[in-house]
């Protein structure tokens, strides 16, 4: 039996869906609601009583109750080998409404995809479809002490001024044949073809099983290079690393030239001059190095936040005073901690000198922001933060250093080993969202269990706030030695 998912995986690759399709992953969301959201749609349609489907049901149970109810909520349905789930159904005299939802505020594309196979589905069912609705979460509500149903949604059956339903009766989907092709997939006989999807947002699972020649581990290897449309094609040419590169296929970036010229220069390349020139600005003491770890909350569940609007649980600050001494303190909150945060911020932040985060001016910064939009009272002194701020990516993001060892990524995780002996491998938690996960469950650990969970976390965050300062520590050693 396939799913709608099963189906995309597969067209957006044959490989990816055969290597995952029998793992057995728990999801973990990445937007936190601690509110039902088929509760809340519930009241904001006024639905007292209605049908709900559960796992694996057949037509018949949707079917049976057809006659009894006027909604229908998660109705399963099945075409032969295909099974589909709709949010929400509405029968409405002799036609089905379908409401589907997006777990946002602003729609980039609707999902065109699954609602044409989920029609065509209904419609090969005997179903006559009337309207299609896609529901979004209202980006102007704000939570004024309870949750407002009628006013967190927005519900539209239009897209860019198109009905949804015409969008989708445009281009019936032929989902059969999708189907035949999955049943029919050899892959040990199919050719392995890169897409864009290989490298998206990190190489994907499941690169080196289908490209097992690749020398992707080799350090200054030509499929290193950033922001490259023609790096796989100069690979299958046979150039294999940076220093061999076809200049005129270059897009002639800041990064892509520190990375040919460290392959060229023995594995470093440091621009001696723009280094020294950036690093001026952080000739002061004090200056701090701060982490900022937060959870984003799909309905907001606390005063004053919007959706998607984020709680700072967590901080870990190292700062060197005027006389080169180095302070740490951090802080671990508990549900809604964010006016706790902000006052253990200013309390432990020196008032002066520059603050370096990295990327910080879509994540620390960011979220000062909004907490002075949250708490207006704080907003004078966390925009003087805001000011001090300094983004420690910079020197790599504007090409100013590159190290090989970076293989094309300049996060502080890959910096900080590069520059350190220090690893996250050594922490029990090693990366953001796992960070995340454990604040989630920390409300219902023993105080045994929560001790050492608020341990592991101020661990982790520190050695991120930690980091800052050894990769500051190591742009002041190359600076020096040039």
């Amino acid at each position: 039996m396939y799913h709608i998912s099963d189906l995309k995986k597969f067209l957006r690759c044959e490989l990816l869906y055969y290597y995952s399709k029998d793992e057995k992953k728990v999801f973990k969301p990445y937007l936190r609601t601690d509110e039902n959201l088929i509760d809340l749609l519930k009241r904001y349609f006024n639905i007292e009583d209605c049908f709900c489907g559960i796992r694996n049901d057949e037509n018949d149970a949707f079917l049976n109750a057809y006659d009894h109810y006027e909604w229908f909520i998660h109705p399963r349905f099945v075409d032969g080998e295909l099974r589909i789930n709709i949010p929400l159904v509405h029968k409405c005299y002799d036609a089905l409404d379908l409401y589907f939802v997006y777990y946002g505020t602003h729609i980039k594309e609707p999902d065109l995809l699954t609602y044409r196979i989920s029609v065509r589905v209904l419609e090969k069912l005997n179903q006559r479809i009337g309207n299609i609705y896609l529901i979004t979460l209202n980006e102007d509500y704000v939570n004024r002490g309870t949750i407002e149903a009628e006013k967190l949604f927005v519900c539209t059956d239009t897209y860019k001024e198109k009905k949804l339903i015409d969008l989708v009766n445009e281009h019936p989907y032929p989902y059969e044949d999708v189907i035949r092709k999955m049943q029919e997939y050899d892959y040990e006989q199919a050719p392995v073809k890169k897409n864009r999807f290989c490298k998206q947002n990190g190489i994907c699972d499941y690169y080196e099983k289908c490209f097992t020649g690749e020398e992707i581990n080799a350090a200054d290897s030509i499929l290193t290079l950033v922001s490259s449309q023609y790096k796989n094609e100069m690979y299958d040419e046979g150039i294999l690393y940076l220093k061999d590169i076809d200049v005129n296929r270059l897009e002639g970036n800041k990064v892509q030239y520190s990375q040919v010229q460290a392959s060229r220069n023995g594995g470093l390349f440091v621009d001696k001059m723009g280094l020294k020139y950036w690093l001026e600005k952080l000739d002061r003491r004090p200056i701090s190095f701060i982490d900022f770890e937060w959870d984003r909350y799909l309905v907001p569940p606390y005063v004053n936040m919007h959706p998607l609007d984020v709680v700072c649980f967590e901080f870990a600050l190292y700062y060197i005073d005027s006389d080169n001494h180095m302070h740490h303190h951090t802080f671990v909150g508990t549900e809604d901690c964010r006016k706790e945060f902000i006052e253990e911020l200013l309390n432990y932040l020196p008032n002066e000198g520059p603050v370096l985060g990295y990327n910080a001016y879509g994540a620390e910064c960011l979220r000062l922001q909004e907490l002075s939009e949250m708490f207006p009272e704080y907003r004078k002194r966390l925009d003087a933060i805001n000011e001090r701020f300094i983004d420690l990516a910079e020197p790599f993001t504007e090409g100013l250093v590159y190290d090989i060892r970076m293989q094309g990524n300049y996060s502080l995780k890959k910096l900080v080993a590069i520059c350190s002996d220090y690893s996250y491998d050594d922490l029990d938690i090693d990366d953001g969202m796992e960070a995340v996960y454990k604040w989630r469950e920390l409300l219902s650990e023993n105080q045994s269990e929560k001790e050492q969970t608020i341990q592991n976390l101020e661990e982790y965050c520190s050695l991120d706030a930690y980091g800052l300062f050894l990769v500051y520590r190591w742009l002041i050693k190359l600076a020096l030695e040039s």
